[in-house]
């Protein structure tokens, strides 16, 4: 119960955001602020905070950083051979390897692992996603690239979107810190503590008001097996080999609940940008946001 009552807020959060977009409290254009000021300005201050003033001996497992990027390499993999079996047309082949793949990580998984696991399990995927975010996005782009017969290479404007991205810039940049043993000037803690504060639940009121009821003609049967691979085969396939390879208790509870995330909402617009489809990786992300209000739950009691 006490997970259970943990989790709820996260949802209902998202629920409000849905609503006030629905109900018109959120323009479409004040939904789409909402989101870039959480993404460029509140999220990457909560990654420097938490990261930049961690004990990389405590928070940052080798373990755990390497097989949580192995399974995201598996996954794909997995994911693309499911689509060559079906037949898929190019334009959905990487999307849905995407979908499978690629997690709402900061957006949801974060706000899931506070509640779930508490400031110790913040900080330790604040670290690990300092490695998974980039990972992710060079995945995804080289993927959509190569379905579009441009083999695995990246466009240089699309590679330096990767590098510059502020969520990208400062958890590599708070892991440096954390090397050099960082610590803030009151002032700055404070100020950037505050901006913390105002990550969590901003991202999950932005990631609501961005939730849209697509056209599934077509591709409601490859978007529910992107959601199954992403909420289920996943995080199953993490926690086989977190405890084969020795982790358990937090780190362990940590990599299964990362990789548990819902499809990421930014999948949509990188599908558009590099011509996939994007009726597909629309409905991937609502579905798989929707199945994760049960599947968290479950992830959620069986790790603790």
């Amino acid at each position: 119960m006490v997970v259970i009552s943990g989790l709820i807020p996260v949802f209902v959060i998202v629920v409000l955001g849905v609503a006030a977009r629905r109900f018109s409290l959120l323009s479409e254009a004040a939904a789409f602020g909402l989101n870039r000021l959480v993404a460029n300005v509140a999220l990457p201050a909560l990654l420097i905070l938490k990261i930049g003033t961690s004990d990389l001996r405590q928070s940052f497992s080798v373990v755990l950083v390497a097989t949580t990027s192995g399974v995201l390499l598996a996954t794909t993999a997995l994911t693309l051979v499911v689509a060559a079996i079906w037949g898929l047309r190019a334009p959905q082949r990487g999307v849905l390897a995407q979908a499978a793949m690629r997690g709402n990580l900061v957006y949801v998984g974060f706000p899931v692992i506070l509640a779930t696991l508490g400031e110790a399990g913040l900080q330790q995927a604040a670290v690990t996603v300092a490695v998974l975010v980039p990972l992710m996005s060079l995945v995804a782009v080289s993927v959509l690239e190569a379905c579009r017969g441009r083999g695995a290479t990246i466009n240089p404007r699309v590679a330096l979107r990767i590098v510059v991205n502020p969520m990208v810039v400062s958890a590599l940049g708070g892991l440096v810190l954390a090397a050099f043993a960082w610590q803030p000037w009151p002032w700055l803690r404070s100020t950037l503590g505050i901006l913390s504060d105002f990550a969590l639940p901003g991202a999950l009121l932005a990631l609501g008001a961005q939730l849209r009821l697509g056209n599934w003609r077509g591709v409601w049967k490859p978007a529910l097996a992107a959601s199954v691979i992403k909420l289920v085969v996943q995080p199953a396939l993490a926690w086989w080999l977190l405890e084969m390879f020795g982790l358990s208790g937090l780190p362990l509870a940590v990599g299964v609940l990362l990789l548990a995330a819902p499809t990421a909402v930014v999948s949509y617009s990188v599908a558009a940008d590099l011509g996939g489809d994007t009726d597909l990786a629309g409905a991937a992300v609502m579905l798989s946001t929707l199945a994760a209000v049960t599947t968290y739950v479950g992830w959620a009691l069986l790790v603790r």
